[in-house]
C-alpha cells in the first residue's frame, strides 16, 4: 500500500520543493521507498509500502517509451490474468508489479476498457503526455482514498487530506459536511470538512486537461447493474455460487511477496475469512485479536475458539482506558477531518499489533452490509413486516403489548417491540435514514448547530436510496449503505488505522462479483425470522465451531460510554467548556450541556453524540 499525490500547473512550472514537501506528509502510508516525477507542468510524488515486486516496483513508473506516467496506490488482484492476456497481444513486461500492468493495459486497451478489467482496491493518477491529460481514478467501492483541490493556477490531489492542508489558504468549514458528520458520524464522498476540497467518489474518474478543464465520470454504476439483474430464486444454487466466489476472492488476496495474516474478532465474517484462508494455506496462518478487560465488550474468547478450531497462530492483546488515553489524539488527528466511529481505536490497536508480525492482513469487513448483519437491518425487517399486517391485527398487537407488565424478564422484549410499533408510521426511507443515522437527528442538529444546511443530509442519502427500483425497501437500504456507510465509515476507518501503522489490509467480501451477487439475493436469503446473514451461515457453517454460529453479534466497539462517565470525563469537560464553545460560535452550548448532563446522570446514553463532539473539538483545536 502506498501514498500518492500530484500537482498540475496551468501557468508557472512546479517547484521541486513544493512536491517534495507534500510527498513527505505521506510517509506513514509508504515507509519503504520514495519517488518523484516532474516535467514542470505535472508532478507526481509517491511513498511506497512494498508488497509485490519489492525490487523493481519503484514509482512513479514510466511506460517503455516514456509517453505515460503512473502513480498508484493499491492492489489489482487479477493483475496476473490481465498480464497473461496482454502477453498474448505481444506485450513484454520489465517488472512483476501490478503497476506496470495498469500502464500497459491503458496503452493496449484504452482508458475505459482498461478500468473495466481492474478488480481490486486502488487510487491512481495516469499522465498521458501526448494527450496533455491526467486521469485520476478511485476503485469501485472506495477502499483507497483520493482527495483533490483546485485553485486558479493549480490542481492538487493526494491520498490524505493532510497533504492538501499545507497549500490551502483561508480554510473554512463546509456546512453540508458539518451536518453530515453530526448526523452520520462521518463525512462521505464527495465532501470533506473543508470548502473547495473534495473526495473523489468511489467508482469515478476525473479527467483533467493541462488547461484546467475537468470532467467527472462514473465508470462503475452498481445501481444500473442491480436494476438490470434478476433475483436468484434457487437457494442451493446461491449457496454454491457464494462458496465459489468467496473462496476465489480470498485466494486472490493471498498473493504477496511479504507475510500475511488476518484480523479475527470471533464474529461470523472474520471467522469465515480466516477459515477459508487456513484452507488455502500450507502452514498455520497468523490471526490477531484485540480484547478488553470489560467483559461485555470482549470477544477474545470467541476469537480464541475459532483460532483453535482452524489451527492458527493466534495473538491477543488486551487494552484498557490507559491505552486509549495515550493514543486517542494520534488516532483522531490521522483522519485529518472529524471521524466519529469510535471503533477506529481498537482497529488502530489490532493494526499496530498485526504489523509487528506481518505486512498484509485480510479482514472480515463488509459482510454485514452485504448480507444483512447489523441490528438495524433486523429492526427494519420487523417494522416492515408489522406495516404489512392488516390494521385490526396491528391494533390488537398494540393493545396486547400495553397490557404486559414491565419486569426484568419482559423489559428487553417490550422495549424492542414498542420501538417496532413506534417506527411503523415512518416511510420506508425515513425508517432506514433514522436507523443509519448514529449521530444527531435533524431537530437535534437545529438545536446544536449555529448554522443551516440541515436538510442536505436527507437529500444526499435519498439520492442513493431512490436509485434502486425494487419493491423490497430493504434492498434500497442495502445499496445505500454500500455507497454511504462503507465508503464514508468502514473503509475509511480501516484504511487510515492500518496505514498509520504501515499495514496493508485486504477485504475479500468486497470483490465486485461478491457485491453484485449479494444484491441479487432476495431478502429471505439474508434474514429469516431472527436469523441474520442466513446464507453466510448456511454456506460456511461447516468451517466454524458450532458455538460461533450461535453467538449474537457484537460490534467492534469500546466502552466509551463507561469511560466518559469515569476516566475520560475530565478530558471531555475540558474540550466542551462553555468559554471555548462560545468562542467557536459553531454550537449552542445549552444543547451540549443537556446532552452531557443526561449522559452523566445515566438518564440517557448519548455516547455516540458525545464522541462526535469530542472528536470535532479535538480536530478543531488542531486545525483552526
Amino acid at each position: 500500500m502506498c501514498g500518492i499525490l500530484g500537482i498540475i500547473s496551468y501557468q508557472k512550472p512546479i517547484s521541486e520543493k513544493e512536491i517534495d514537501l507534500l510527498t513527505n506528509t505521506l510517509s506513514r502510508r509508504g515507509p519503504d521507498d520514495r519517488g518523484i516525477f516532474s516535467d514542470g507542468k505535472v508532478s507526481f510524488g509517491h511513498r511506497r509500502l512494498s508488497v509485490i515486486d519489492l525490487v523493481s516496483g519503484h514509482q512513479p513508473m514510466k511506460s517503455k517509451d516514456g509517453k505515460q506516467i503512473i502513480v498508484y496506490n493499491g492492489e489489482i488482484y487479477n493483475y496476473l490474468q490481465i498480464k497473461k492476456q496482454l502477453t498474448v497481444l505481444g506485450i513484454n513486461f520489465n517488472t512483476t508489479s501490478d503497476t506496470e500492468v495498469i500502464l500497459e493495459a491503458y496503452r493496449a486497451l484504452g482508458f475505459e476498457k482498461m478500468l473495466s478489467f481492474l478488480e481490486g482496491m486502488f487510487a491512481f493518477a495516469l499522465y498521458d503526455i501526448e494527450k496533455n491529460l491526467v486521469y485520476l481514478v478511485r476503485d469501485r467501492f472506495g477502499e483507497k482514498p483520493l482527495y483533490y483541490y483546485k485553485n486558479n493556477t493549480k490542481f492538487y490531489f493526494a491520498s490524505e487530506l493532510k497533504a492538501l492542508e499545507l497549500i490551502i489558504s483561508n480554510r473554512s468549514i463546509n456546512l453540508t459536511a458539518l451536518n453530515l458528520f453530526f448526523a452520520l458520524t462521518y463525512i462521505p464522498a464527495p465532501y470533506t470538512i473543508y470548502n473547495d476540497v473534495y473526495k473523489l467518489q468511489q467508482g469515478h474518474y476525473l479527467k483533467i486537461g493541462l488547461n484546467g478543464n475537468t470532467e467527472l465520470k462514473n465508470y462503475y454504476n452498481l445501481a444500473e447493474i442491480i436494476n438490470s439483474n434478476e433475483l436468484i430464486t434457487d437457494y442451493e444454487e446461491a449457496k454454491s455460487e457464494l462458496k465459489e466466489l468467496l473462496f476465489d476472492s480470498v485466494k486472490a488476496r493471498l498473493i504477496s511477496d511479504v507475510p500475511l495474516g488476518a484480523f479475527l474478532s470471533g464474529g461470523i465474517d472474520s471467522s469465515i475469512i480466516s477459515s477459508i484462508m487456513a484452507q488455502h494455506a500450507n502452514k498455520p496462518i497468523k490471526t490477531f485479536t484485540i480484547g478488553f478487560k470489560e467483559k461485555q465488550y470482549d470477544e477474545s474468547e470467541r476469537a480464541a475458539l475459532v483460532a483453535k478450531h482452524i489451527g492458527s497462530e493466534h495473538t491477543i492483546k488486551f487494552i484498557d482506558h490507559n491505552d486509549i488515553l495515550k493514543t486517542i489524539d494520534e488516532v483522531i488527528d490521522y483522519f485529518d477531518e472529524p471521524f466519529g466511529d469510535s471503533s477506529a481505536l481498537p482497529t488502530y490497536f489490532v493494526s499496530k499489533m498485526t504489523k509487528e508480525y506481518v505486512t498484509v492482513a485480510l479482514t472480515g469487513d463488509c459482510g454485514d452490509e452485504l448480507f444483512g448483519g447489523y441490528e438495524k437491518y433486523l429492526a427494519a425487517y420487523y417494522v416492515n413486516r408489522f406495516k404489512r399486517l392488516p390494521s385490526p391485527l396491528q391494533g390488537l398487537i398494540k393493545s396486547t403489548i400495553s397490557l404486559i407488565p414491565h419486569t426484568p424478564f419482559t423489559n428487553s422484549f417490550l422495549r424492542k417491540t414498542k420501538k417496532v410499533i413506534n417506527n411503523a408510521g415512518l416511510t420506508h426511507f425515513d425508517l432506514h435514514f433514522n436507523l443509519m443515522s448514529l449521530g444527531f437527528g435533524e431537530e437535534e442538529r437545529k438545536s446544536l448547530l449555529n448554522s443551516d444546511y440541515f436538510e442536505t443530509v436527507k437529500s444526499f442519502v435519498l439520492n442513493y436510496y431512490d436509485s434502486i427500483y425494487r419493491n423490497e425497501p430493504m434492498d434500497k437500504g442495502f445499496y445505500t449503505d454500500i455507497n454511504v456507510v462503507l465508503e464514508g465509515d468502514m473503509l475509511t476507518k480501516v484504511d487510515r488505522m492500518s496505514m498509520i501503522n504501515s499495514l496493508e489490509t485486504r477485504v475479500p467480501f468486497l470483490d465486485s462479483k461478491i457485491v453484485e451477487f449479494s444484491q441479487r439475493l432476495p431478502l429471505e436469503f439474508k434474514i429469516s425470522g431472527t436469523q441474520q446473514k442466513k446464507i453466510l451461515k448456511d454456506t460456511f457453517g461447516y468451517l466454524l465451531p458450532e458455538e460461533t454460529l450461535k453467538f449474537s453479534k457484537r460490534g467492534f466497539g469500546i466502552p466509551i460510554n463507561l469511560w466518559f462517565r469515569n476516566e475520560l470525563r475530565p478530558e471531555l469537560e475540558k474540550v466542551l467548556n462553555p468559554s471555548l464553545i462560545e468562542k467557536q460560535d459553531i454550537f449552542d452550548y445549552n444543547a451540549i450541556k443537556k446532552i452531557f448532563d443526561e449522559h452523566m446522570s445515566g438518564k440517557e446514553n448519548h455516547t455516540s453524540k458525545l464522541w462526535c463532539l469530542y472528536v470535532f473539538q479535538k480536530w478543531y483545536a488542531k486545525h483552526f
